[in-house]
């Protein structure tokens, strides 16, 4: 009867795990072809994956829809921002905004009243301007689905 080499007794050989040597089984153990490298993909920045993560969530603006508009901050800003830029020609776009930031906080509240104001009406015509344009464009959606 065989019996295995004294070396194949073994505990280490007798694995389940245990992978044999090319030397060991020459016949049983075809040579592989060689693998190609894999490929080489470039490694993004951290700004990089962030802005494409940015564009993915961006949804496509619709096609003639009104445009939000502007808080009364944003407001007030857009109309002090030269002032300050005047005032402050070498401040930074970030002290400047902080400069604005400040002095929103610190306007008189009849005066942002008003501001406020006009953020409202804007909003109101933005809402009626899209209400108008949501139903302009179901009509032309359901004028495409008629059979006339």
């Amino acid at each position: 009867m065989w019996q295995p080499p004294p070396t194949m007794m073994n505990p280490y050989f007798m694995h389940p795990t245990f992978i044999p040597y090319p030397y060991m089984y020459p016949v049983y153990m075809p040579q592989m072809p060689p693998q190609p490298p894999p490929p080489q993909v470039p490694q993004l920045t951290k700004k990089q994956i962030k802005a494409e993560k940015r564009k993915k969530r961006r949804l496509a603006k619709a096609e003639g829809c009104p445009r939000k508009p502007a808080t009364s901050f944003v407001m007030f800003s857009n109309a002090h921002r030269d002032e300050v830029k005047k005032a402050n020609p070498t401040l930074p776009m970030i002290d400047i905004a902080r400069k604005l930031g400040e002095m929103w906080r610190e306007l008189d509240p009849m005066i942002r009243k008003e501001w406020e104001d006009r953020a409202t009406s804007a909003k109101d015509e933005y809402l009626e301007a899209k209400k108008a344009w949501l139903e302009q464009r179901s009509s032309n959606i359901n004028g495409l689905y008629k059979d006339d």
